[in-house]
């Protein structure tokens, strides 16, 4: 999903629906991958941006019978500021990711 603003992209997200692997019968969305372009990202367009987005994959799921939305922050950039909105529109802190440098 591309969000633009005017014609100009300004925002992606990347997901999919299907089983979680250790369960049958229920579909649920992840979300691999969300951007809001680093231009708008901070403005208050940014914000909206961001919203617009998880209010797509929200249709979208709906549409294809998706029970639970699974959103996944592994960047570590702007952690804080995608914590309190992902709070804010009624996603749970559920666990975390570790990363290892090699």
């Amino acid at each position: 999903m591309i969000a633009k603003k005017h014609v100009q992209a300004v925002g992606f997200v990347y997901c999919s629906v299907g089983e979680y692997h250790i369960g049958s019968d229920v579909l649920l969305t992840t979300i691999h991958n969300m951007n809001v372009f680093r231009t708008v990202r901070s403005s208050l367009s940014g914000g909206k941006i961001a919203l617009g987005l998880f209010r797509g994959v929200e249709t979208w799921s709906q549409a294809r019978g998706a029970k639970e939305i699974l959103f996944h922050v592994t960047s570590d950039l702007n952690l804080a500021q995608a914590h309190k909105l992902a709070k804010r529109i009624g996603y749970k802190f559920v666990g975390g990711s570790y990363v290892k440098t090699t």
